[in-house]
């Protein structure tokens, strides 16, 4: 069986709102207690370029669980369930701060 690879087109966030950029803040500060970061991977979740042509003006919060030791995409891929419970509790805060 052959798989041909498709492209998308990338994705490019829009620049984060000042409220989104605070809750994001308080939160890593309060489950983390270390400042939020953002990195920029390229165009490697295709459904974010869809989604931001059909919402031009929302406001994307992208997360992943990884944490310690989960190795993502490979053979033993994990979830580190503190680290979950994390991203959960965060994700949580910044929602309870939409405007």
């Amino acid at each position: 069986m052959t798989v041909e690879a498709t492209g998308e087109s990338g994705f490019d966030a829009p620049e984060t709102a000042g409220w989104l950029a605070d809750a994001t803040r308080q939160a890593s500060l309060a489950y983390f207690g270390q400042p939020a970061a953002a990195v920029g991977e390229g165009g490697t979740i295709p459904f974010l370029s869809q989604l931001q042509k059909k919402y031009p003006a929302a406001q994307f919060l992208v997360t992943g669980v990884l944490g310690p030791d989960s190795n993502a995409h490979g053979p033993n891929e994990m979830l580190h369930v503190p680290t979950a419970k994390r991203v959960t509790a965060s994700v949580a805060h910044v929602l309870s701060q939409v405007r």
